[in-house]
């Protein structure tokens, strides 16, 4: 499906964000990206769906393909066209339109019968369905982030990217865009899932990937880095009760052990 092959990417031609990573994605398998902040997930979701230059970014080095194609020679609304699609951070929905305005522009790529999928997205989330007509900004976070996925699978995806789903959202919405993210999966499709709920993340995907600075630092079968000591100590708050200071934590040691 998906493979990245020693990516570097900078913004303004100056400052490098990814520096030589490197990761795959196989058909119908969900794979957590996870890291700090400014680790660069987002660039990398960007290079892959061919938004850089928006944001005065390149890729300098480096490959993307999605099975035999090159994704790296597309601009982004072919890359969308080749099944490739995106629910960015902060959902992105088009406030001023309606909820059903947003789902057909997610749909604008079809070419089967759009009524029906969206009776389809209507039958799945009834609330959706009752407000159809009414601005998307008046939905709640829970709801437009359904909203967002909604759209983006009406797409028709072959792999999902999906942007901190979980942002901002109560412990109930949350559990609502899990059992939406397990019934996307259950269709086949593959996700890659950018979420800092690094518990959830594991709990979703069948293999994970640890980014830092730029760089992947850790990666493996879910269940093995639930496990692994330092990925507990640091990204899900299980630590042996040693105390640390913050100096240790500033300059990564942890990151040293792992590449060690």
């Amino acid at each position: 499906m998906l493979k990245v092959a020693n990516l570097e990417a900078v913004y303004n031609r100056v400052a490098r964000v990814l520096n030589g990573v490197s990761l795959e994605v196989q058909d119908g398998e969900t794979v957590a990206l996870l890291g700090p902040n400014g680790a660069g997930k987002s660039t990398l979701l960007r290079a892959i769906t061919g938004l850089m230059k928006l944001h005065d970014g390149e890729i300098t080095k480096g490959r993307v393909l999605l099975g035999d194609l090159d994704l790296r020679a597309r601009p982004a609304e072919a890359i969308v066209r080749c099944g490739v699609v995106q629910v960015m951070e902060g959902r992105r929905i088009f406030a001023d339109l309606s909820v059903e305005d947003n789902l057909l522009a997610g749909a604008h790529c079809r070419r089967d019968n759009v009524s029906s999928a969206l009776a389809d997205v209507f039958a799945q989330f009834p609330r959706l369905g009752e407000r159809r007509k009414q601005l998307a900004g008046y939905l709640s976070g829970g709801e437009q982030q359904m909203l967002a996925i909604s759209r983006a699978m009406l797409a028709q995806p072959k792999l999902l990217l999906l942007d901190e789903p979980s942002l901002g959202l109560s412990p109930i919405m949350t559990q609502d865009v899990a059992r939406l993210i397990r019934q996307i999966q259950a269709s086949g499709t593959s996700i890659l899932l950018v979420e800092q709920n690094a518990a959830l993340a594991l709990s979703l995907a069948s293999r994970g990937y640890v980014l830092e600075s730029g760089k992947i630092v850790l990666d493996g079968n879910s269940r093995i880095l639930i496990e692994d000591p330092d990925f507990k100590e640091f990204y899900l708050g299980q630590g042996s009760g040693e105390q640390r200071n913050f100096r240790d934590v500033k300059h990564y040691r942890r990151r040293r052990r792992w590449l060690s």
